[in-house]
């Protein structure tokens, strides 16, 4: 078979994937109305730095009614889009509670609580940047597979698996509710390294 006939191959399997329930999730029209330059300018804010108290320090639960759930999410949705990232939890954008945003391959799931229930016993060590730590990027130990627990807007359980990237970043969204930064998972201080500007950053949150 020549390479011009060759079929098509198939995308490749998404990197999160739901495997129990229906989490509330970020669908086109939200992402194209939070995307736009006038949403954007109206609520993103800046996402707070490494030594700021409240990236620290477990974040609460949520005691939030649903419009003010869905205003913190639009607002951290927004900031995550301005900083270019592919995930955010709430105390990034200085609110201590227990929310956070997947959007690996724009999966856009909004996540209360979120609590990871499993992951495998394979690991590969992976670069791995966030969004309040900048300019840097480390090199550590993640698991290839998790599983998460958390509940939608609604109170509702959902389950959540993610495989290496997906993986990743649901386990450094998790670390940030806990108030743990992916720089305190090194081994040393060898193990971090700064963005060249010609490299593309690989931020998770």
């Amino acid at each position: 078979m020549s390479e011009d006939t060759k079929e098509p191959k198939e995308p490749p399997p998404p990197r999160l994937r739901i495997t129990k329930g229906t989490p509330w999730r970020i669908d086109s029209g939200r992402r194209a109305k939070w995307s736009s330059r006038e949403f954007l300018s109206a609520n993103a804010v800046e996402v707070r730095q490494i030594g700021d108290p409240v990236l620290h320090a477990s974040a609460k639960k949520p005691r939030l009614g649903r419009p003010e759930l869905e205003a913190l999410v639009a607002r951290m949705f927004a900031s995550m889009v301005v900083a270019h990232g592919i995930g955010i939890a709430a105390p990034q954008i200085g609110v201590p509670l227990r929310v956070a945003i997947m959007d690996v391959d724009e999966a856009g799931i909004v996540a209360l609580e979120p609590t990871i229930e499993w992951t495998s016993e394979e690991k590969e060590e992976t670069s791995e940047g966030c969004l309040s730590v900048r300019g840097l990027y480390g090199m550590l130990e993640r698991p290839v597979a998790a599983r998460l627990v958390a509940n939608d807007l609604a109170g509702k359980r959902f389950t959540l698996v993610g495989d290496e990237f997906g993986a990743q970043c649901m386990l450094h969204e998790t670390d940030h509710l806990n108030g743990t930064l992916y720089v305190d998972r090194l081994r040393s201080r060898e193990d971090l390294h700064t963005v060249e500007p010609e490299e593309e950053e690989r931020v998770s949150a």
